[in-house]
């Protein structure tokens, strides 16, 4: 094919070219690709493989255009100009396309799952299409029955390879985005489809009305479409955070790289609704981050927690720049008074894996009051993986119910009678002997099994335990009323709470009274009415109530009197009040002197000296527990205990 040239000659003498071709659509390429490399580069997009493929692509179709402008600017230039530059302009235009379909084949690896060995089968047809293509549009040009210009600047378009290679690489892209369709969600499937058919169509259009001004924007609409479906605008236009989800993958290149951070997490209580309403919280926030934060990555982790990414530099001073933050913090506390707590923890050896870095946060986070700030040290990461461990173990304890498992070690407490001056009964306190970490005390493992539901499993371990060891007891004629189990709500909880305990019960063959039941009051009324339903259930069959821990947090005297719990244990807390002062003393006797009155025995605990004990028997007292008769012992040696203290 020919194409026509210019009826009139210029000054020169050279033809002018003619050809169905504009400019316009290379330099709204060009143009396009620099404003999408500026807006990448300012808004925050993780560096990842995708996101280099990604510049690749644009980079290429760049440059792919300007070759295209360049090749048809110097075809119609009457400058003189070597042929042999204008060939290669032309070459490089082409193989720069094909780089563009090549890397787009590369970029749909991942999000459609394609296997390693299938892909490397589509990059390898690819490379050897582009270089037989190559070759034969060379070759084409020298023998003359492919694409050359003459001396005059006329152009013969001859076989044009290219044309079937694009055709083959565009059926390629259709035909994989089509089989692993169902590896994607159906609006990404949809997308990929759509764009690649519209930039099909328009290659088809343009080839009909034999044009090659929109080759390169054809191209361009692929690029597009990856940019809003697989590289969005990560930001939160109210803070200017980053998507949380970011995090993960930063901190991994992070450490793949031998770099060191530091990761401060924040969780300030209603920040994300004041923000949106508040405008001078919005520009104090603004300002702090202006200030404060010269290097970094401000992370959105959920509604009110956020969290900045430093990368360690060498010279900079890191420290001085995390103390002023939090100086700069606390005043910005002092004006709006949101509730935070801040955890901060640098890259460590110590931590195992980047998933332990989120849950070394939030197990620090969980043991924090509001308004401090925390840093993560090697303590606290030990804290964390024995935490880890004893879950572990507690899994396995809860999946095996197994009620003479070993881990679970039952420890107990006399119980000193002040009425008949002798140790008749004692409290079961659990203990965990685990191997990796030897013995394990409540303040360790109890938040931990009733954060996972595990704490059930416990109990009906403990409870098994403890009637075993009274049936030996009462087998061996030892004299002792009963033994107390804690129980926690969440036992409660269970419907068939008390089928369980009395099976237990039963299955080791001692009478009910042997057993009391230790719980804590609860604010819920729904958990308030189920624990009134498990006390006269119980309490039918024999079984004694005591409520523990009162005087600590939260006690409501309504409603305990509408439970008939048989023992009330004052805690420690209560005993030490009543030393601070004569009112102290009073409002401490009046409490206890009200139970009595009410047929409520007395129990104070964490007595540890005469003078304890010299002052629970003048707020009449029934029971004392404490370091001053017996630190808690196995419940084994309770037996030897006994026979000394009460013969």
């Amino acid at each position: 094919m020919l194409r026509k040239a210019a009826e009139d000659l210029n000054n020169t003498g050279i033809i002018r070219y003619i050809a169905g071709y504009s400019p316009v659509g290379d330099i709204i390429v060009i143009a396009l690709c620099i404003i999408m490399l500026v807006l990448l580069w300012q808004t925050y997009v993780h560096k990842s493989q995708k996101f280099r493929q990604l510049l690749g692509m644009l980079g290429s179709i760049g440059a792919a255009s300007l070759c295209d402008l360049m090749f048809e600017q110097l075809l119609v230039s009457n400058d003189p100009v070597p042929l042999s530059v204008i060939y290669l302009f032309r070459l490089m235009h082409h193989i720069l396309l094909t780089i563009v379909l090549y890397l787009y084949i590369q970029y749909l690896h991942e999000p459609l799952w394609i296997p390693d060995k299938v892909q490397k089968k589509y990059l390898t047809l690819s490379a050897s299409m582009l270089i037989i293509s190559v070759c034969i549009d060379v070759a084409g040009s020298f023998g003359r029955f492919g694409f050359f210009i003459y001396p005059d600047k006329t152009v013969h378009n001859g076989l044009n390879v290219f044309i079937i290679l694009y055709a083959l690489l565009c059926v390629t892209i259709l035909y994989m985005i089509i089989k692993y369709r169902s590896r994607i969600i159906r609006p990404l499937f949809r997308g990929l489809l759509g764009v690649n058919i519209v930039s099909i169509w328009l290659l088809a259009v343009q080839g009909m009305h034999d044009q090659v001004s929109y080759t390169s924007v054809a191209y361009f609409f692929p690029i597009i479409g990856i940019v809003f479906m697989f590289h969005s605008n990560p930001f939160d236009i109210e803070t200017g955070a980053v998507n949380g989800s970011f995090l993960r993958t930063e901190l991994e290149d992070c450490l793949e790289k031998g770099g060191d951070f530091i990761l401060m997490s924040c969780h300030m209580l209603g920040f994300s609704t004041k923000i949106s309403t508040n405008n001078a919280l919005k520009l104090e926030f603004y300002n702090f981050f202006r200030v404060n934060v010269k290097k970094g990555v401000l992370y959105h982790l959920g509604d009110d927690r956020f969290a900045l990414l430093l990368i360690r530099h060498k010279g900079a001073d890191h420290e001085k720049q995390i103390v002023h933050m939090l100086h700069s913090f606390a005043r910005s506390y002092e004006k709006f008074g949101l509730d935070y707590k801040i955890v901060i923890i640098g890259s460590s050896s110590q931590v195992r894996s980047i998933d332990d870095y989120e849950r070394i946060v939030d197990s620090t986070e969980r043991s924090m009051s509001y308004n401090e700030a925390h840093r993560v040290g090697s303590a606290d990461i030990k804290r964390f993986y024995d935490g880890s461990y004893i879950l572990s173990q507690l899994d396995d304890i809860a999946d095996k119910k197994d009620p003479d498992d070993p881990r679970v070690v039952v420890y107990c407490q006399p119980v000193f009678n002040l009425s008949t001056k002798r140790y008749d009964t004692a409290e079961a306190l659990m203990r965990l002997e685990l191997e990796q970490t030897g013995m394990v005390y409540p303040d360790q493992f109890i938040h931990i099994a009733e954060e996972h539901n595990k704490i059930h499993a416990l109990s009906m371990i403990i409870l098994s335990k403890t009637c075993a060891m009274i049936r030996d007891f009462m087998e061996e004629g030892l004299e002792l009323r009963r033994i107390s189990v804690i129980f926690s709500i969440i036992d409660l909880r269970y419907e068939n709470f008390v089928d369980e305990v009395k099976a237990i019960i039963d299955r080791n063959g001692i009478p009910y009274s042997k057993i009391a039941v230790e719980i804590t009051e609860s604010r819920s009324d729904v958990d308030f009415n189920l624990m009134k339903e498990r006390v006269t259930q119980l309490q039918a069959l024999g079984i004694k109530f005591y409520l523990d821990d009162f005087g600590t947090g939260y006690s409501n005297f309504e409603r305990i009197m509408e439970i008939p719990f048989d023992i009330i244990k004052f805690d420690r807390s209560m005993l030490i009040e009543s030393t601070k002062s004569r009112s102290s003393k009073y409002m401490v006797s009046t409490f206890a002197d009200m139970f009595n009155q009410l047929d409520y025995a007395v129990l104070f605990e964490g007595v540890e000296n005469d003078s304890d004990e010299r002052r629970c028997v003048g707020m009449k007292a029934k029971y004392l527990q404490g370091y001053k008769y017996s630190r808690p012992i196995p419940i084994g040696e309770l037996r030897s205990f006994l026979q000394s203290v009460n013969s």
